[in-house]
């Protein structure tokens, strides 16, 4: 038989084995949590003393009941932070490392985070750390000629491939796309991210807005989605819908743009910000460029 019960603000299991009465404090101050994770506590309590063996606390406790106790306690912090490290830690569970660089770097930083508060917490008898997490690793995957001529050209359906087209000829990011409205436009001009920046429209791209019948009011994930599938029909490995915009720095880096008028033109919030991506690419002044 066994309990909860609430002493000094932290949440224990009282239980009763084999005439043994045995108390574990839950590490934890909601109920809710306590709740979720005493009938693991209680289930390693009772095996270890019918095995006759000094009953092994949560120094031991599995790693699928460490993450939920660790999700269920209350960090402060706000939705989308809860969410990235519930996916992130639930991928580790199952899957353990990603092979991906920036992705595996996300998920050690999330279960480093873990690890120091479950120590800090006595849930474990040691600290451990994952190598790895210390920095992000900057992704520089830009479309090829070829690649970007099918992309241009053969993406479905074709309302979508304008919309993919525009993003090529304006640098915009998926969301400055998707937001874009009739008021925002202005004299071959876009509102950028936050209205922070004025995006000058190239012939192309103000082809393509004459060519479309309504503006898109995709749903991000909308995008991701369907340039994923296109691209998989289309053979081409490895690639987002961001490496777009990225592409379009490259090329227009290539042709000779100055890099404090591409970070303008990208609405970078400095050119240390754009060098950092794009300095491999860094090239003379022209006047005039082609995409």
């Amino acid at each position: 038989m066994s309990k909860l019960y609430l002493h000094r603000d932290k949440w224990y299991l009282d239980i009763s084995v084999n005439n043994k009465r045995i108390r574990k404090s839950l590490h934890t101050t909601h109920k809710s949590t306590a709740k979720k994770v005493a009938k693991g506590v209680e289930d390693q309590i009772i095996r270890s003393v019918l095995h006759g063996k000094k009953p092994v606390w949560s120094n031991n406790m599995p790693l699928h009941m460490l993450i939920e106790q660790f999700l269920s306690t209350d960090h402060g912090w706000s939705v989308s932070t809860c969410n990235i490290y519930k996916e992130k830690l639930y991928y580790y569970l199952r899957y353990g490392l990603p092979e991906n660089p920036t992705t595996r770097s996300m998920v050690i930083r999330c279960v480093n985070r873990m690890n120091r508060w479950a120590y800090d917490n006595k849930l474990v008898p040691e600290l451990k750390k994952l190598e790895g997490g210390s920095r992000w690793e900057h992704r520089m995957r830009t479309f090829n000629d070829d690649e970007i001529k099918l992309i241009l050209n053969d993406v479905k359906p074709y309302h979508f491939q304008l919309f993919v087209r525009f993003a090529y000829y304006t640098g915009c990011r998926r969301g400055e796309i998707c937001s874009l409205t009739e008021d925002n436009i202005r004299e071959e001009f876009v509102s950028g991210k936050s209205g922070k920046r004025r995006i000058k429209l190239s012939k192309q791209a103000m082809s393509v807005l004459d060519e479309i019948d309504s503006l898109w009011d995709y749903r991000p994930t909308y995008v991701t989605q369907t340039f994923k599938k296109n691209l998989r029909r289309l053979e081409i490995k490895n690639g987002r819908f961001h490496d777009i915009r990225r592409t379009f720095g490259y090329n227009l880096i290539k042709q000779g743009m100055p890099i404090y008028q591409l970070s303008k033109l990208l609405g970078h919030s400095s050119v240390t910000t754009t060098e950092k991506h794009y300095a491999p690419l860094l090239a003379t002044d022209v006047g005039e460029f082609i995409l």
